[in-house]
């Protein structure tokens, strides 16, 4: 985990190094909210593994040009249970490369009582931390929205045995900038 910290702080001094060069993915505009479809799938220590379709909520601030500090929030209501959370909080960074195309690279952290599973969100008293990290593009439509794809790859550890497992996302929604 201390690795994957220093990974992280890494690329995050390296692209901010760079942030002169760059801008936000829409001008003039400082936030973003985006949603998703994610083709989740996670594979346990044993080899098992489950596939299902997730859908994040996301609220970004540009904070300097096409540095974005993102909030992201999943939900996992499974039947006759009550109501479990994963909270993130991403730094990501956003390149423009063409008028329309924005490929971005992000990484963050995030704590929750339950994963991004209905058949494993079920111990409501547990603490779950996450770190996650993710690349992927925005393609612009319009003055203020685009349709963003991206990967992520999420760590998980918690109390249990059961909580340590890794999962590997693919986002595609869409963004609206204001």
């Amino acid at each position: 985990m201390k690795k994957s910290v220093r990974i992280f702080t890494l690329i995050f001094l390296v692209f901010a190094f760079f942030g002169v060069a760059f801008a936000q993915p829409v001008k003039n505009k400082k936030f973003e909210f985006s949603t998703s479809a994610s083709l989740w799938n996670v594979k346990f220590k044993g080899g098992e593994s489950e596939t299902m379709i997730n859908l994040p909520i996301r609220l970004g601030f540009f904070v300097f040009k096409g540095l974005e500090i993102e909030t992201e929030l999943f939900l996992t209501i499974p039947e006759d249970e009550d109501l479990g959370f994963l909270l993130l909080g991403n730094l990501s960074y956003n390149f423009k490369v063409s008028e329309k195309l924005v490929p971005f690279i992000l990484g963050g952290a995030g704590y929750g009582n339950s994963e991004q599973s209905y058949s494993l969100a079920f111990d409501y008293d547990s603490n779950i931390f996450a770190l996650n990290f993710g690349a992927g593009i925005k393609y612009l439509v319009g003055n203020s929205a685009a349709i963003r794809i991206d990967y992520r790859f999420t760590k998980y550890s918690g109390e249990y045995d059961w909580f340590d497992r890794t999962d590997n996302n693919i986002f595609v929604g869409l963004s609206i900038f204001f």
